[in-house]
């Protein structure tokens, strides 16, 4: 045991509130150096368990004494502090170090995973593949998915945004492919086995774009993006079945390339079929009711989130979900 381990004190971040000392083990999710206004170096970073995660502070006096050995993906022990700010509460780091799994009685409590079993969601996808026509649509996918099975049901969806932990794709690719689904029993003049494989497969680039456990992106994601990663691992799947001349192939990959709608969003090209558009409108409809959904986890007395970027405001709990008056000012709650 170290020095350090003795007086060991834990919360789990969901319940942090101002004024709560911290002695504790965290994984780093982020880390970034930025520079105060005097040009003095600190590390803005995000830490988390499996209840949620903090943004923490780590000023140039700790920075200098204490370092940086330590990445996106380690386990970490902090010592210091909870503070609010701006309607939201951060972490000053008096004290960390880098600490070995071998260290942590529990690492699962560190590592926040999907509420869904990533099993029966790939069951799930497999099976509807199974349904698509022509069958040599079916057999890619079914290939594609069964090959590529433990990262597709182990991996994050995105590095930060949304359905940013273990099995957070799985869980995305199977909410859009319910959704295109469901629309689909109105829209009767889209191609219903073009859309579904396109929500399928839209994301697929990111199991090659992303490290586990939303520790950052590898090389070629940095380099290349999920977008056209995606499009490669198809084209090449559909080469080694000698599917390269059909014509559904360019369609299906005109989903991948399309699903984030605008150039400035990282889309190569904007939809232009109905089942790419659908696919992209409805990516974007799951992405931001999950941030949503994770934002309205702490709201103030009124019934509103702090200031979300991603949403560009700040969400609001709706009617019957307000905060009862013998409620504490700033209470979490579990919203959906």
């Amino acid at each position: 045991m170290n020095n350090d381990d003795l007086g060991l004190i834990s919360t789990c971040v969901k319940d942090l509130q101002p004024g709560t000392a911290v002695l504790q083990f965290f994984e780093l999710r982020s880390k970034d150096v930025r520079k105060t206004r005097s040009g003095q170096d600190y590390l803005d970073l995000t830490v988390g368990d499996a209840t949620g995660t903090i943004s923490c502070k780590m000023w140039s006096d700790a920075l200098r004494k204490w370092g940086q050995d330590f990445n996106p993906g380690d386990f970490v022990k902090i010592e210091g502090r909870v503070e609010a700010y701006k309607d939201r509460n951060q972490l000053v780091v008096e004290k960390i170090r880098r600490v070995e799994p071998s260290e942590i009685p529990d690492t699962a409590s560190l590592i926040r995973a999907s509420q869904s079993d990533p099993e029966a969601l790939l069951e799930e996808l497999i099976a509807l593949a199974r349904t698509l026509e022509p069958p040599e649509l079916s057999d890619l996918l079914e290939e594609i998915l069964v090959k590529n099975a433990d990262t597709i049901k182990t991996f994050p969806a995105a590095k930060m945004i949304h359905h940013a932990y273990r099995g957070g794709l799985i869980e995305h690719v199977c909410t859009v492919t319910r959704k295109v689904e469901a629309i689909l029993e109105i829209e009767k003049n889209i191609n219903r086995s073009i859309a579904l494989a396109g929500a399928i497969l839209h994301d697929i680039g990111k199991i090659l774009e992303l490290n586990p456990r939303a520790q950052g992106r590898t090389l070629e994601g940095r380099l290349i993006g999920h977008v056209i990663l995606g499009v490669g691992l198809v084209r090449d799947a559909a080469a080694q079945k000698g599917l390269e001349d059909r014509p559904w192939l360019m369609e299906l990959e005109h989903i991948i390339l399309s699903h984030h709608g605008e150039t400035q969003f990282g889309a190569p090209v904007k939809p232009l079929t109905r089942e790419a558009l659908l696919v992209h409108f409805i990516d974007n409809l799951d992405s931001k009711l999950k941030i949503m959904e994770e934002a309205l986890e702490s709201v103030d007395s009124e019934g509103f989130t702090a200031y979300n970027k991603w949403l560009e405001g700040r969400a609001f709990a709706g009617g019957g979900l307000l905060p009862k008056e013998d409620d504490d000012v700033g209470n979490s709650r579990e919203i959906g």
